[in-house]
C-alpha cells in the first residue's frame, strides 16, 4: 500500500491507498480528547489541533471491556484496549470536492465490549474498503463502553450544566457526527447526506439518537439491524430492556461506589479502568441465565451501570414515547432482524427455571408464553428461553421501531428480516446451533464475501456472493436517496402496520409478509401492560 494525506480541522493526516491506488484508509483519527483523568464521565471535548503531519495507518484502541471467549462468533480480536480510545477511521475513494454518501457504522457489543475495528481473524468486520469502492465514504468508530461510558450517579449529575449523568457513551457518538459534519468533506464525503448504520447495541443507539435534541441533524438516514430501545424505562435494567430511568441510574452509581470503597468522584476517577470493571455487585437474582458467550447472571431484575439513561438531557424520555409523539428525527428509516437472534443472548439452564421465570415474568400471560415458547427438557428450556429472549430485545423492538416511524413521520420505515445460514465452519463456534445468527449480515453488508483476508473466510457460494450485492446495493441506494429502490433490485415496500411487509434475505431477496405475528401480538400485549406499570 502507498501513502494517503487529507487535511482536516485539527491537522494533517496521512493513511494508507491500496495497492491499486482507489481506495484510502485513514485509521486512528481522535475525534475527541482522550476520557481520562478529570475528563472521565465529562462530555467528550473536540481535539486538540497538531502540528505536522499525523499518521492514521492504524487503529485507535478499544475501550476497555470484558473478555468475550476467543471461539465465540462475538469475539472481538486481540485488540489493544485504553481508556483513551475515542477514535474513528475513514475509507474513501472520492477526491475531497466530490459529496459522495456517507456511512457511519455504530458497532455491536451491548455496550459493553466490541469496536470499531473488531478483528477475530483478517481485516476487521467492518473493514470499509469494498463499500468505499461501490460509492460511499465509510466511518466506524470506538466508543465508551460499560461502566467508563454509561455511569450515573447523583454527583455526576450535580457537576453537570445539564442536570444529567450517564450517556457519554452516547455523547460520543453525538461527538463523532460533530466530526463527520466537520471534517467529512475533507475525505469527498457529503455532510448533508449522512446515514448511520448500527448492529445490536449500535442498533440501539440509533433509536436513542434519533430521539435525543442533540443528534438532531447530525444525520439523514438511519439503518438499524437487530435492536432498538422501545421498552419502557424502569426501575431496573435487565438483559431485555436496555435503558432506565435516572434516579434507578443514579442509585445504581452509588451502589457501584460503595462497592469499590469510593467516598468521593475524586476517588473513582483515580480507580483504573481493570478496578472499576471488575468489582461484581451485590444481587438477590439467582444466577440462573447462561449466555452462548459465557456463564453470566442475567435475572431479570439484575442491573448493570453499563446501559443507556434517561437522562432528561441526551434522552429525554424513552424512545417509544419520543416516538408516539412524533418527536423523533424524521429521517428514512430500515429496520429488521435475523432469523435465529436466539444464537447470540441468554438462557436458563434447567426447565424449572425456565418455568419459574415465565411465572415471575409473564403473570397471567404465562400459559400463552409457554404455548409459545414450549420446554419439555432442560435443553428445550434453554432454547425456549434463549429464543423468548431474542424476540423480546430484538424482534419485538425492530418491528415496533418500523410500526411507530411509518405512523408518526413523514419519512418512510423498511422492514427486513434476514434468514440466509451463512456456510458456518462446524465444530469451532460455542453458539448452540446459530443458524442465521445475530450479526450474520454484515459480512454482506459490508461486501466482504470471497475478500481476501476477510474476517469471516468461509466456504462462501455464487449464492452469497449475489445476496451480498443485493443487500449491499439496497444499504447503498439508501443511502444515497433514502429510498433502498431501484431499477435492477427487487421491489421494497414501505411498512404499512395495516399490511405489514418486510423484505426478506434468504437464498434471494423477496417482499412478503412479517413473519412470527403470533409472537409479535403477545409481546404487543407485554409491553402495551409494561408500559401501564411504568407510567403508574
Amino acid at each position: 500500500m502507498s501513502e494517503a494525506v487529507a487535511r482536516i480541522e485539527e491537522g494533517r493526516l496521512r493513511g494508507v491507498a491500496t495497492a491499486d491506488g482507489v481506495v484510502r484508509a485513514f485509521k486512528g483519527i481522535p475525534y475527541a480528547e482522550p476520557p481520562v483523568g478529570p475528563l472521565r464521565w465529562r462530555p467528550p471535548r473536540p481535539p486538540a489541533p497538531w502540528d505536522g503531519v499525523r499518521r492514521a495507518d492504524s487503529y485507535g484502541p478499544a475501550a476497555p471491556q470484558p473478555p468475550v471467549p476467543e471461539r465465540s462468533l462475538y469475539h472481538p480480536g486481540r485488540e489493544p484496549q485504553s481508556e483513551d480510545c475515542l477514535y474513528l477511521n475513514v475509507w474513501t475513494a472520492a477526491a475531497p470536492g466530490d459529496r459522495r454518501p456517507v456511512l457511519v457504522w455504530f458497532h455491536m457489543g451491548a455496550y459493553l465490549f466490541g469496536s470499531g475495528s473488531a478483528s477475530p481473524g483478517g481485516r476487521s468486520l467492518y473493514d470499509g474498503e469494498q463499500l468505499a469502492r461501490a460509492g460511499a465514504v465509510v466511518v466506524t468508530l470506538n466508543h465508551r463502553l460499560g461502566r467508563l461510558g454509561f455511569l450515573a450517579h447523583p454527583e455526576l449529575t450535580a457537576e453537570s450544566e445539564h442536570g444529567a449523568s450517564g450517556n457519554y457513551g452516547l455523547l460520543d457518538h453525538i461527538a463523532a457526527l460533530e466530526w463527520v459534519q466537520r471534517n467529512i468533506a475533507a475525505f469527498g464525503g457529503d455532510p448533508g447526506c449522512v446515514t448511520v448504520v448500527g448492529l445490536s447495541a449500535g442498533s440501539y443507539t440509533i433509536s436513542h439518537l434519533m430521539a435525543s435534541p442533540p443528534a438532531r441533524g447530525l444525520f439523514h438516514r438511519a439503518i438499524g439491524q437487530s435492536g432498538g430501545a422501545f421498552g419502557p424505562a424502569g426501575e431496573t435494567c435487565g438483559v431485555n430492556d436496555l435503558v432506565q430511568n435516572l434516579p434507578a441510574g443514579e442509585r445504581t452509581g452509588v451502589r457501584l461506589a460503595e462497592a469499590l470503597g469510593a467516598r468521593t468522584l475524586d476517588e473513582l476517577r483515580s480507580l483504573s479502568p481493570e478496578r472499576l470493571m471488575a468489582v461484581p455487585l451485590p444481587s438477590d437474582e439467582p444466577a440462573r441465565w447462561t449466555m452462548n458467550m459465557g456463564p453470566e447472571r442475567f435475572g431479570r431484575g439484575s442491573f448493570e451501570s453499563g446501559y443507556p439513561v434517561v437522562d432528561g438531557h441526551v434522552l429525554p424520555a424513552e424512545p417509544y414515547r419520543v416516538f408516539a409523539a412524533g418527536e423523533q428525527h424524521d429521517v428514512p428509516l430500515i429496520t429488521g432482524w435475523v432469523a435465529n437472534e436466539a444464537a447470540g443472548v441468554p438462557g436458563v439452564a434447567t426447565l424449572e427455571d425456565h418455568l419459574l421465570d415465565a411465572r415471575e415474568e409473564y403473570g397471567d400471560m404465562t400459559e400463552r408464553f409457554l404455548e409459545l415458547y414450549p420446554a419439555a427438557s432442560d435443553e428445550e428450556a434453554y432454547r425456549a428461553s434463549a429464543a423468548s429472549n431474542g424476540d423480546r430485545i430484538f424482534v419485538a423492538q425492530n418491528r415496533e421501531w418500523a410500526r411507530l416511524h411509518s405512523r408518526t413521520a413523514r419519512s418512510p420505515a423498511y422492514l427486513y428480516h434476514w434468514s440466509r445460514v451463512p456456510p458456518i465452519p462446524s465444530g469451532w463456534f460455542v453458539e448452540r446451533d446459530p443458524g442465521a445468527f445475530h450479526s450474520a449480515e454484515v459480512p454482506y453488508v459490508f461486501r466482504h464475501i470471497g475478500v481476501e483476508d476477510a474476517a469471516r473466510d468461509w466456504d462462501w457460494t455464487a449464492t452469497d456472493e449475489q445476496l451480498s450485492e443485493v443487500v449491499s446495493s439496497f444499504w447503498l441506494t439508501f443511502a444515497q436517496t433514502g429510498d433502498p429502490n431501484r431499477a435492477g433490485l427487487p421491489d421494497w415496500p414501505a411498512f404499512d402496520a395495516a399490511q405489514p411487509i418486510a423484505m426478506h434475505f434468504g437464498d434471494a431477496a423477496a417482499a412478503g409478509p412479517v413473519p412470527q405475528q403470533d409472537k409479535l401480538a403477545f409481546w404487543d400485549e407485554f409491553y402495551t401492560r409494561a408500559r401501564a406499570v411504568a407510567r403508574a
